[in-house]
């Protein structure tokens, strides 16, 4: 399967949909790798940081973990996160004094 390049209207909703999630969210940062830009790593908060791979392949968008094991797969963006946000303990919100900071340029 080869990885495809997101364009800039992918890069542009993925930056959308980050900016749209509460401040409590567990998707706490992204950060695009490269150019062409094919991978993305997503940062997670919720006990400690980890970091999950996003990339494009064959039309599908999937995330990774630090293995390389398939988290979750969508045609879409937004069924991406929803199929993320379903798994059991992510909707474990942050309390506020936890020091976590997001950066939102």
């Amino acid at each position: 399967m080869a990885i495809e390049a997101f364009s800039d209207a992918e890069l542009e909703e993925v930056n959308a949909i980050w900016r749209s999630l509460p401040e409590d969210h567990v998707w706490c940062g992204w950060a695009s790798v490269g150019q062409p830009v094919t991978e993305i790593f997503i940062y997670r908060a919720r006990a400690h940081w980890r970091r999950f791979l996003l990339t494009k392949a064959e039309g599908r968008f999937r995330l990774s973990d630090e293995t390389g094991g398939a988290v979750a797969e969508d045609a879409s963006l937004k069924g991406l996160l929803a199929r993320v946000e379903a798994m059991p303990g992510l909707k474990v919100r942050h309390s506020p004094d936890e020091g976590l900071t997001r950066f939102r340029g």
